[in-house]
């Protein structure tokens, strides 16, 4: 049996190298900003979404609040993890579209409760190649198109 050493928690978030692998189905290296109130989640989403090919950020919600604009430079899509509180949310939805500069970002709400189904609402959990076929049919509605 293999022990590992005595280490500070921060140690583990930082001690593996983050997997760069090959995009899945044509995706990009675009940025996926992830939102949620639990960051052991976030993270894992964040290495899933790193493996295929994109760059993940965990946004601080306060951040965003305070500046949306410096929270989501170079952003092309924010995912909602399911945890994260509704009004919470249509806080951060309202700041992020109240900026002239993250008005057009694309959303994405990871949910475990399907009241109904629209294309910005996700059941959670997804297989990584589902979320990331969703991720692109944002990006690139007409089919693989780079993003302006």
């Amino acid at each position: 049996m293999c022990r590992m050493p005595d280490a500070p928690a921060s140690f583990f978030a930082y001690a593996f190298p983050t997997p760069k692998g090959a995009p899945l189905d044509g995706a990009t290296n675009e940025a996926v900003g992830i939102l949620g109130d639990d960051p052991l989640t976030s993270r894992v989403l964040g290495m899933l979404l790193e493996g295929s090919g994109y760059e993940a950020r965990v946004l601080q919600e306060d951040a965003v609040l305070a500046n949306p604009s410096a929270s989501l430079a170079g952003v092309n899509l924010v995912l909602f993890m399911p945890l994260l509180d509704e009004q919470r949310k249509d806080e951060l939805l309202d700041a992020m579209k109240g900026s002239p500069k993250t008005a057009a970002v694309p959303v994405l709400h990871l949910s475990t409760e399907m009241h109904e189904q629209t294309d910005s609402v996700l059941p959670w959990p997804w297989s990584t190649e589902a979320l990331v076929r969703a991720i692109e049919q944002v990006l690139h509605p007409t089919g693989g198109g780079e993003t302006a």
